[in-house]
């Protein structure tokens, strides 16, 4: 889409804000001016004539003062009567006749034609109800949601608010705490330390996310003009004496100019919110009660700022901290002010306010003429880019030569299916035939259709898509038919990155898909979904046909993560140190969102980390494990991830993960080492591995540098001489291990653990059909009778075996061919030795864990 192009590369938008006239969506359009964008329009939605309409959607009380509000800013406002009926009030919204929603789509469409808007301002905070409806209505009408409040802590934001000279009185109170003739009138900065006191007392939202209080807006920077009251009228609807319900009528309001204000005003941008990443020991990842600005001040202090860090912790745990720029911070700045903050992204110019960068003088150019109309200027803070040398990682030209080689042999691999007893399905080996990329993406997704509606799934139970594509450049193509097979609400949650694939190979894909077998299962198994495609400070939008996360049960699956800026959407500079960091926040901050027990990334259970060059595994290894020791994670170095980005995570989670025992175990297969790393929980149900087969020639500490001729010529000539049967035995061993002391019946003993090896139990097991590990196959190209060059439907209705989800990656110039390696798993799968149902992709690599590596297994079963 247009938009999504937009709004993805940085472009300054023209912006219609969505205003109640409280303070959120005021602060809100303060933020999307830092942000460069500029508001050109306001829309509001009123209620037909009573003062306060109950909606779901909207604040109506104080709607007699919007016109005022507008003129305050000198900008056109467009209103639409609503009749506040809120009929779909389901999680996820589809149009609906009459809704309040369609009232909005309407509202937004007049302003969309008169005024060309590209995006939408909301001031949602915490309200997935407003979020889910306004995000569908902008995917409708092709605009951007600029959401830049979404997730924020309130008492951080309350504070922002304050300080950054937002004037707003309180309008309406509903909530235990709040009296009406105490507190109506009042103004936030007044009303500020009671409403802490209550948050304490209460567990009132101090930013009213729970409707306690309702607020409106008579000053802020932006405003060219003040609003006065000068007279209300007080209601009660509720004489409640323990929590009575009230709110304000303005009966006469009048606007006063401003003078210009050489004061300036400063507001964060989507760069302060990422300032957090430097090296410390604090971050939200490993102290989550502490919020962004707190951790800061500690770590600032801690590094020579002044005070201790003991004190200062001790000030945030009484809360008595602040958590913005105060006036003081603003002593000495002239007319060009040039502030930054002291830490590893934003820092000050070496030479001073002059010494700015071309981009800084362009977006301060571009804010300047924004700001015109402003009598109080707002300032953001300038800022230089921070080589990779001063993040302490390595410059692109300081990388060793690393040559990328692509897989030249035809890669066969067969679609398979597999459904466990649960109702899950691992969807394999899917591979894309045609002239071109978009004609490969659509074979494969009317594939991929072909094999979940022959199990009596639909696209819509799938949970998670992965995606290997020969050329990250012709993503657009090969997304715009993606989005057409899933242009549904809720998509999957997806991994996009770009493999050495052959010439002929422009796509494989994998997919998992859940469907419950019985009402019981479903209400245990309730499947929610995380799709938030408005652009934020909190993690990056998915504006398109993907989610952030899916979750069925205690699984969660969250879509690939690269350090993207949340408020710019465009990837953040420092190098892979920088870019580790802010991805794993990504993880963190959306674990933490779906789980409402406080997820978080020590849930992580298994993951891959897709680097682009073997020198970032160290560091992107070195930032997961400061984090956390209970994933186990695989490294794998492709050509090319999404946005040039350095690194890219793709991880699944589990509620209980700490619950969960961790080995690491290996053995010698002739020449070889094997190594396996295995996490399973108690209950047995869930279990995954990441193995490893090596030629033992190197660690994963030896450098690239440090890689002989000779070293690399032994290490070919060893991978190069595996076996047939060396690869049967390596695949028993993993499956020995994934479903170790699984209780498997009817007939297949109680563990397959000592199935490998033991021949008096290999007799007793039954055989498998000549088509692989499955019972029936189905041709789609009946004139080969070369079954691995045919591409066929497997699938499988032994129900009694377990089953299981293999990701084979392979060093591609290391193993005697590709062909090789598929025909070694194929005779395995028939063989007695095979004691499960296995849907397993082969994907080529450039380089694996280290360089002695040239074969790696994930594994995974879940039957929970």
């Amino acid at each position: 889409m247009a938009s999504t192009a937009a709004g993805a590369s940085g472009k300054k938008m023209r912006v219609v804000a969505l205003v109640s006239g409280g303070k959120d969506s005021t602060y809100n359009m303060m933020q999307v001016t830092a942000e460069g964008h500029e508001v050109v329009a306001l829309a509001n939605l009123h209620p037909k004539d009573r003062d306060e309409l109950d909606s779901y959607m909207y604040q109506t009380v104080g709607h007699q003062g919007i016109e005022k509000l507008a003129e305050a800013m000198e900008l056109p406002l467009y209103r639409r009567m609503t009749r506040g009926h809120s009929i779909n009030t389901k999680r996820h919204y589809e149009p609906t006749e009459d809704d309040e929603v369609e009232d909005l789509y309407e509202l937004l469409a007049e302003v969309q034609r008169e005024q060309q808007v590209e995006a939408v301002a909301v001031g949602a905070i915490l309200s997935d109800y407003q979020r889910v409806r306004v995000e569908n209505v902008c995917a409708r009408l092709n605009l951007i949601s600029l959401a830049y409040l979404w997730r924020r802590d309130q008492t951080e934001l309350l504070q922002e608010m304050i300080d950054c000279q937002v004037h707003a009185i309180i309008i309406k109170v509903a909530a235990l705490g709040l009296m009406p003739d105490r507190h109506l009138g009042k103004s936030l900065k007044e009303m500020q330390p009671h409403l802490l006191l209550m948050r304490e007392k209460y567990g009132l939202n101090v930013c009213g996310e729970g409707g306690e209080y309702e607020t409106f807006t008579l000053d802020c920077p932006l405003f060219r003009s003040r609003i006065v009251v000068d007279d209300v009228q007080t209601v009660i609807s509720s004489a409640d004496p323990v929590c009575p319900v009230g709110y304000l009528n303005f009966t006469k309001l009048r606007l006063v100019p401003k003078e210009r204000i050489t004061e300036p005003v400063v507001i964060k941008n989507s760069l302060d919110f990422i300032h957090d990443l430097n090296e410390s020991s604090y971050s939200d990842l490993s102290d989550p009660d502490l919020s962004e600005t707190e951790l800061e001040l500690i770590e600032r202090n801690s590094c020579g700022g002044g005070g201790s860090a003991a004190a200062l912790a001790a000030a945030v745990s009484r809360g008595v901290m602040r958590s913005s720029f105060s006036k003081d911070d603003l002593s000495g700045v002239g007319l060009n002010p040039c502030l930054s903050r002291s830490n590893s992204i934003t820092k000050e110019l070496a030479g001073g306010c002059g010494a700015g960068t071309s981009s800084s003088l362009e977006a301060s150019s571009v804010t300047s003429s924004i700001l015109s109309k402003s009598p109080v200027r707002i300032i953001m803070k300038t800022r230089a880019s921070i080589s990779g040398s001063e993040a302490g990682t390595l410059t692109e030209t300081e990388l060793p030569t690393f040559q990328y080689l692509r897989e030249s042999r035809p890669l066969t691999n067969k679609p398979r299916a597999v459904v466990n007893s649960k109702g899950w399905m691992w969807v394999s080996g899917v591979q894309g035939d045609g002239e071109d990329s978009r004609e490969a993406m659509v074979s494969a997704l009317r594939m991929l259709e072909e094999m979940v509606q022959s199990h009596s799934f639909t696209l819509r139970h799938i949970c998670y898509i992965t995606l290997y594509v020969r050329n990250m450049g012709e993503y657009a193509g090969m997304n715009e038919m993606y989005s057409k097979a899933f242009n549904f609400g809720n998509p999957p949650t997806r991994v996009c990155v770009e493999c050495p694939l052959p010439a002929d190979c422009a796509i494989v894909l994998e997919a998992v898909a859940f469907k419950p077998v019985s009402t019981a299962s479903e209400l245990e198994y309730n499947r929610q979904t995380m799709h938030v495609q408005g652009i934020s400070h909190w993690a990056p939008a998915n504006i398109g046909t993907y989610s952030q996360s899916t979750k069925v049960g205690h699984i969660t699956y969250i879509s690939g993560q690269i350090a993207l800026v949340p408020g710019s959407m465009t990837i953040i500079e420092g190098g892979i140190k920088q870019q580790c960091k802010l991805t794993l926040r990504h993880l963190s901050r959306i674990a933490k969102a779906m789980n409402a027990q406080g997820g978080q990334l020590r849930d992580v259970v298994q993951g891959i980390c897709f680097v682009t060059h073997p020198a970032y595994i160290y560091e992107a290894r070195r930032q997961w494990e400061r984090r956390t020791a209970n994933a186990i994670i695989d490294y794998i170095v492709l050509p090319a991830l999404p946005r040039g980005a350095l690194v890219e995570w793709q991880v699944w989670a589990h509620s209980h993960n700490d619950k969960f025992d961790y080995e690491e175990t290996g053995c010698s297969i002739g020449e070889y080492s094997i190594s396996i790393r295995r996490r399973w929980n108690y209950e047995n149900n869930c279990s995954s591995i990441v193995c490893y087969v090596s030629t033992g020639l190197a660690t994963s500490t030896t450098k690239l540098t440090e890689l002989t001729d000779d070293y690399l010529h032994h290490h070919t000539q060893l991978a190069q001489r595996i076996s047939r049967e060396q690869i049967h035995d390596t695949i028993a061993y993993v499956l020995r291990k994934l479903l170790q002391d699984y209780p498997i019946t009817h007939g297949y003993g109680t563990s397959p653990a000592t199935v490998a090896g033991d021949q008096q139990q290999q007799q007793q097991q039954h055989t498998v059909s000549d088509s692989g590990n499955d019972s029936s196959s189905t041709p789609t190209n009946d004139s080969s009778t070369n079954d691995n060059d045919t591409n066929h439907v497997v699938t499988d209705t032994d129900q009694l075996k377990p089953a299981v989800h293999l990701r084979v990656f392979y060093q591609i110039f290391a193993i005697p061919s590709v062909q090789f390696l598929l025909d070694a798993i194929e005779s395995f799968l028939q063989s007695p030795a095979n004691v499960a149902r296995i849907a397993y992709t082969v994907i080529p690599a450039c380089h694996l864990q280290n360089f002695s590596t040239f074969i790696s297994i994930c594994g995974l079963r879940h039957h929970e």
